[in-house]
């Protein structure tokens, strides 16, 4: 039971590191590190059950055993075996796990951009392709470009407005088709996410900090930390009905230190 633990341990653990690298979703790597624990600790439980004394050890005393300052026979010396090279390996997967969040925390977006480009079908985080009358007016939804909902940089707010209630410029009229304007879910303050939409007054509200960006007027920042707009997506809507990206974000997502050189 113990070999068992420690091989399902060492695999959850290693698998931590390899999904990392992948950029899996953070669901991913949270139920692997949970199994690796989980499994350790049934090693753990298992071994310790194993070392336990049984309740039998009352026997009458007969000749004098071996002295403690004699030599033990070699049967009796014990080696590190199997089970403890076992145990190595889990500290060294469980040592590799615990890099994984430093190095999440040290990578930053590249200059190249978002995974955005001309032609990307916007999806739902399960992969559901929105058409450009699958919101009601009032609705948001989080999208990503179609084939890479793992990627974070690419999070992006899709809301549906009524016609012609936007309040953009000539370089950015048509950006927005039936209503639908998508900006991006980074905050540019800190890099939290946006989270809270009041159709009401047309505001978005991030609330790490409490900024709060305008909608109608390009997701203007009008109040809190934030002093940059929230970069806006493109859309278009292809031949089939579904909306598409025209490119990738207007400005660099994020806060202004993500691009900036180290």
């Amino acid at each position: 039971m113990t070999r068992i633990a420690l091989f399902g341990a060492i695999l959850a653990a290693l698998g931590v590191g390899i999904a990392a690298a992948l950029h899996a979703e953070v669901a991913v790597l949270g139920w692997l590190a949970t199994l690796a624990f989980l499994a350790v600790a049934v090693a753990a439980g298992a071994a310790a059950k194993s070392l336990r004394a049984s309740s039998g050890l009352i026997e009458d005393r007969h000749d004098r055993g071996p002295s403690m300052l004699e030599p033990l026979p070699p049967d009796v010396v014990s080696r590190p075996g199997a089970l403890g090279r076992l145990w190595m390996y889990a500290v060294g997967a469980f040592a590799i796990m615990g890099v994984v969040p430093f190095v999440a925390l040290a990578r930053r977006p590249g200059r190249r951009g978002t995974a955005w480009s001309s032609g990307a079908r916007l999806v739902t985080s399960d992969g559901k392709a929105v058409k450009a009358d699958s919101l009601v007016v009032g609705a948001i939804e989080t999208v990503f470009p179609q084939g890479r909902t793992g990627a974070p940089e690419s999070a992006t707010l899709l809301l549906r407005l009524q016609d012609d209630v936007l309040r953009v410029g000539p370089d950015r009229a048509g950006w927005a088709p039936r209503g639908n304007v998508a900006y991006s879910k980074i905050c540019t303050h800190a890099g939290c996410p946006v989270a809270i939409y009041r159709h009401a007054s047309y505001e978005l509200y991030c609330p790490c900090h409490q900024s709060v960006f305008d909608v109608l007027d390009a997701a203007r920042p009008v109040s809190g930390p934030a002093t940059r707009a929230l970069p806006q997506l493109a859309l278009d809507i292809d031949s089939a009905g579904y909306l598409i990206a025209r490119g990738d974000f207007s400005e660099p997502v994020g806060p202004d230190e993500w691009w900036r050189p180290a």
